[in-house]
């Protein structure tokens, strides 16, 4: 069967599409494996094609169902292996019942996108809150060579940026395609996000307009990469 997936033409550069797409080496994950083990015992998130697929085609995994109740929700959202999904009952069994959003999107881009193992130290980081256009402009350049970035909603929580474009008349309005470790976002608030014109409850829009930079009304304290 021939592959229909294309390529969502809206972002300029997109992470998405490069890492789970166009690259088709297996993703191991050795140094990782007691966080996989119980999540994906069958090595199928080794696939960057299938976790494309999960990502963007299948509904249990693309768009967890909103049940009657707060504790069906989650287990629903448990259901998807989706390597960033801070709900998944394998993983969290495997961290002790602990929430690592920062983490997980550190354990992301380390198996699928290039990371080093290191942690990013404090001269890779940029204020946003600072300077946000030098924030933004270092954040394109790192998308544009093929890096992600992680961004700390000021202790509140981590997303990763994959993607980004510009609009309005003067090019200030910059959108980043973001990760996001939470189905529907931290605040359960990002139901109407579409990537590749399908649903997905795991990527979600950071806002840079002026000054103010967010993503779900919170502001984006810093970003960064290892050295």
């Amino acid at each position: 069967m021939s592959d229909t997936h294309t390529r969502d033409s809206s972002w300029t550069t997109d992470l998405i599409w490069h890492y789970f797409h166009t690259v088709t080496t297996a993703a191991k994950t050795p140094a990782y494996r007691k966080f996989y083990s119980n999540q994906d015992p069958g090595d199928e998130l080794d696939s960057r094609h299938r976790v494309y697929e999960m990502l963007v085609d299948e509904p249990l995994n693309t768009l967890p169902t909103l049940a009657a109740t707060a504790d069906e929700s989650m287990e629903n959202y448990k259901k998807s292996k989706l390597p960033w999904n801070q709900n998944n009952g394998g993983f969290l069994k495997a961290v002790n019942n602990q929430y690592w959003c920062g983490s997980i999107i550190k354990i992301v881009f380390v198996r699928y996108m290039g990371w080093k193992m290191a942690e990013p130290t404090a001269r890779d980081q940029v204020s946003a809150a600072r300077d946000p256009s030098k924030a933004v402009d270092w954040t394109i350049k790192n998308l544009e060579n093929k890096v992600p970035v992680r961004a700390s909603l000021g202790g509140a929580h981590y997303v990763g940026i994959v993607g980004h474009r510009t609009s309005g008349a003067d090019g200030k309005i910059t959108e980043f395609l973001c990760l996001d470790p939470w189905a529907y976002g931290i605040d359960g608030g990002n139901r109407n996000m579409k990537y590749a014109g399908s649903p997905t409850a795991f990527l979600g829009i950071s806002k840079r307009d002026g000054a103010i930079w967010t993503y779900s009304n919170k502001a984006v304290a810093f970003v960064e990469r290892p050295s």
